[in-house]
């Protein structure tokens, strides 16, 4: 009788922890399907190809980038992440201005507007390393590793701006000071890795970093079709960026 009473208690106490095996893994968000988030960070892009030489500029510089991310988990080894990324798209060249009373000008810098700013709206597919507490209750870390597809939107105006040069021999002498494309819209493919750890059951901090194309058509400005060839070009760029996450059932 002790051994049934004794036996019975111990098969009670096994139920019990499995039960609580079980709330916990529910409680601590293992089943938690979806994700947020919210990234910044900054970017740098090439100099754009297609348009002419003259028209693409010589240099860029780092830019802040901004994303809003809606992850889904299909599977703990595979996700699903939508993502609207914002982040401006410019170059930068040194143009030669004529001479005037019989002297050249100095060189002046001028700035190519591609896209103020330029806006993505993607979709990832990430292979997903976890990592998980103790006695695999919790997933504490996400190492991911994957390719992205999706639309870019370009905002611009076409506009051309000038400048006074402000110097001798002719100080009232306007020159070209900025340059900019024609809004467009065009595809998007890249590449990302990155890594989210979960600080507390629902808030985590992500580390990304990625590589991407873009290929953008633009249109025309006033009905004239530009002829310098920045009416179809391509960019990459390169988004580095750290985040927070909140994930939910």
């Amino acid at each position: 009788m002790k051994g049934t009473l004794l036996t019975a208690a111990l098969l009670s106490v096994v139920s019990f922890e499995a039960l609580a095996q079980t709330n916990v893994w529910q409680n601590y968000g293992v089943d938690k399907r979806w994700d947020i988030g919210i990234n910044y960070g900054g970017s740098t892009i090439t100099r754009p190809v297609g348009p002419e030489k003259f028209y693409q500029g010589s240099r860029t510089k780092v830019v802040p980038e901004m994303s809003v991310n809606v992850q889904y988990v299909v599977t703990p080894h595979f996700h699903v992440n939508l993502a609207i990324g914002w982040r401006k798209w410019e170059s930068y060249g040194t143009w030669s201005q004529p001479y005037t009373y019989g002297t050249y000008l100095k060189p002046q810098d001028v700035t190519f507007g591609l896209g103020k700013p330029a806006i993505s709206s993607v979709l990832q597919f990430n292979y997903v390393i976890p990592f998980y507490s103790e006695y695999h209750v919790l997933n504490r870390a996400n190492l991911y590793f994957g390719a992205t597809i999706g639309m870019v939107n370009t905002i611009s105006d076409g506009s051309t701006g000038y400048s006074k040069y402000n110097n001798e021999p002719d100080s009232s002498y306007r020159y070209i000071s900025n340059y900019n494309y024609a809004s467009g819209v065009g595809y998007m493919v890249g590449a990302q890795v990155g890594y989210t750890y979960y600080f507390l059951r629902r808030w985590g901090v992500n580390v990304e970093l990625g590589a991407r194309y873009a290929k953008v058509m633009t249109g025309t400005t006033n009905n004239v079709v530009d002829n310098h060839g920045t009416t179809n070009y391509g960019v990459m760029f390169f988004p580095e960026t750290v985040g927070l996450r909140y994930r939910f059932r």
